[in-house]
């Protein structure tokens, strides 16, 4: 079975959705903005998009990802991505660490507080953290289903259940090869993660939340402005 994050790299042109994330672009640009940052590591960067707005924008931004099939899209358009780990950089290399759209919902409850404490060590006293969570409605009214769509030499199906807090995605794709297909499948699980937690870190203090309505008529995502205490 191909790595997940791969799979998932092979099929984001067929999935979409550009509209809505340059809305949740554009959102967190202004968020950064009013924070007066300067130096940005983005968490999670996949095809580099982001990096490139922040870097129109005049910041100092570079990108991580654990698919390297992103980082090489995301190096194409001229930003600076790796596959680099949290602990390869030096302590409070940044002024602020981003994750966006869905980055934190990957990660388990059990691995989230090693993970926040990673982002905390890159930064300075009072140095901030932006991210953003689904909500509810985000699982069950949005990501919850299933969507199929076909190119001809191309069929995706993506099949995601939620259940007990967490949504699991099986992706199935078909690639035309000759006169055959080839089939290729992987199953990716995303957490939900309540808001109370994020009030109680040892390590950062949460300064505001903001709603944020991409599908639907209600808000699936928020995104958070934490600042390390």
């Amino acid at each position: 079975m191909i790595n997940p994050l791969d799979l998932y790299a092979k099929i984001e042109s067929l999935i979409g959705f550009d509209e809505q994330y340059e809305t949740l672009y554009q959102t967190y640009l202004a968020l950064l903005k009013s924070l007066h940052v300067k130096t940005i590591l983005d968490v999670g960067c996949g095809n580099g998009k982001f990096l490139k707005h922040l870097h129109r924008e005049q910041f100092e931004a570079c990108g991580i990802d654990r698919s390297a099939a992103m980082v090489e899209r995301a190096i194409a358009i001229g930003v600076r991505a790796s596959t680099k780990e949290l602990d390869e950089f030096e302590s409070e290399s940044f002024e602020c660490v981003v994750a966006i759209a869905d980055v934190l919902n990957y990660i388990s409850l059990s691995e989230l507080e090693s993970f926040l404490e990673a982002v905390a060590r890159v930064l300075p006293k009072e140095g901030y953290f932006v991210c953003d969570i689904n909500t509810l409605y985000g699982f069950e009214g949005v990501a919850e289903g299933v969507m199929c769509q076909d190119k001809g030499d191309q069929f995706l199906c993506v099949d995601a259940t939620f259940s007990n807090k967490e949504l699991l995605t099986k992706i199935v794709l078909f690639e035309k090869e000759g006169e055959f297909y080839r089939k290729e499948e992987g199953i990716i699980t995303q957490y939900f993660h309540a808001l109370s937690f994020f009030k109680k870190l040892k390590a950062f203090k949460l300064c505001s939340t903001k709603s944020v309505t991409l599908f639907g008529d209600e808000p699936d995502k928020t995104i958070l402005v934490l600042q390390k205490r």
